[in-house]
């Protein structure tokens, strides 16, 4: 019989599990240091000197945003004089990763490095959104480059990653979308941002490890792209995308992690019937054939821990019950 992390990672590979585990329950990971601010203070600096604000006393259940009216400057053709790539041969990078990886429990979680701030996330962290967006326009040669250099960054700190943690799991993070359309064209994503993910993902699969990447948001127009360069799984998958047509169409070609919705049921108030009838609707709806893991972002432990339960229970018979 399979163990949660036995289960959890024929899901991420594509194979069919023999039930559905709480991936929560089965996974543990490390996060990438210098993309954020996680000091004790409200406000701090990350590496590349960009001002986070924390949003309560857990970052990582309440979350952080870059502090208001802090961009370090606003013209993209600037960013060669003004954007300073922390400097992965002189910081202790390696010792940091061995040291968080210490508690990992490998033998039954599947393991992960988190990469924050991709490379548009991190273009719109540094001059503001508005004159992110504004570059694709003004300077598309100038976002290019950026674009590239954060690349070669970003496969640098894969290398690192694998080095110090050998992870199952490197899980990139890059939002591209809003509640109804992405940021921008399917055509820009595919010119500027497509190419870069490519070799994220042959770097990822030559070290032997999954490529799991985040974006919020709709991007249902380009699941398509992403399944064919070979990210392995897409999350959070919101419920604003047209998450029927992804699972009929490409649910055998990349894993969908997500398809809770979380702005129904991540409220105080809710019940706790209503948090494991989300859960089971979500299972009914998307499990049909593997590669799928019920999940969201939760900014409360008591619809997690409830969530959780349901998943383990229904996930536990969904398939040897043909209850779909």
């Amino acid at each position: 019989m399979q163990t949660r992390k036995d289960a959890l990672l024929a899901i991420y590979r594509g194979e069919m599990p023999e039930f559905i585990p709480a991936e929560t329950n089965c996974t543990s990971g490390v996060v990438f240091p210098g993309d954020r601010y996680f000091g004790e203070n409200v406000t701090g600096l990350d590496w590349w000197g960009v001002n986070w604000t924390q949003l309560g006393p857990d970052p990582g259940l309440d979350g952080s945003m870059v502090t208001p009216f802090t961009e370090l400057f606003e013209d993209m053709e600037e960013w060669k004089d003004k954007v300073k790539f922390p400097d992965l041969d002189k910081l202790p990078v390696k010792q940091i990763l061995q040291g968080m990886a210490q508690d990992l429990d490998r033998e039954n979680n599947v393991t992960h490095v988190l990469m924050l701030s991709g490379a548009f996330e991190r273009m719109n962290e540094l001059i503001g959104m508005e004159n992110a967006l504004c570059a694709f326009y003004e300077c598309p040669e100038a976002v290019r480059e950026f674009f590239e250099a954060m690349c070669e960054y970003k496969l640098k700190c894969i290398d690192l990653a694998y080095e110090a943690v050998h992870p199952d799991i490197i899980h990139m993070h890059d939002d591209w979308g809003t509640s109804s359309n992405m940021f921008f064209s399917p055509e820009f994503w595919r010119e500027f941002i497509k190419p870069i993910e490519k070799r994220y993902a042959d770097r990822i699969h030559e070290l032997g490890m999954l490529y799991e990447h985040h974006s919020c948001g709709y991007i249902t127009q380009i699941i398509p792209d992403l399944a064919e360069i070979g990210v392995d799984c897409i999350n959070p998958l919101n419920t604003c995308n047209d998450m029927e047509w992804i699972k009929k169409n490409y649910g055998d070609k990349i894993t969908l992690k997500g398809g809770i919705d979380n702005q129904r049921i991540d409220l105080d108030g809710v019940s706790d019937d209503e948090i494991r009838a989300e859960a089971r609707r979500a299972m009914d709806a998307y499990a049909w054939g593997g590669r799928y893991i019920p999940a969201f972002i939760y900014s409360s432990a008591r619809v997690r821990d409830i969530f959780n339960d349901e998943v383990e229970k229904y996930g536990a018979v969904i398939y040897k019950e043909n209850k779909i």
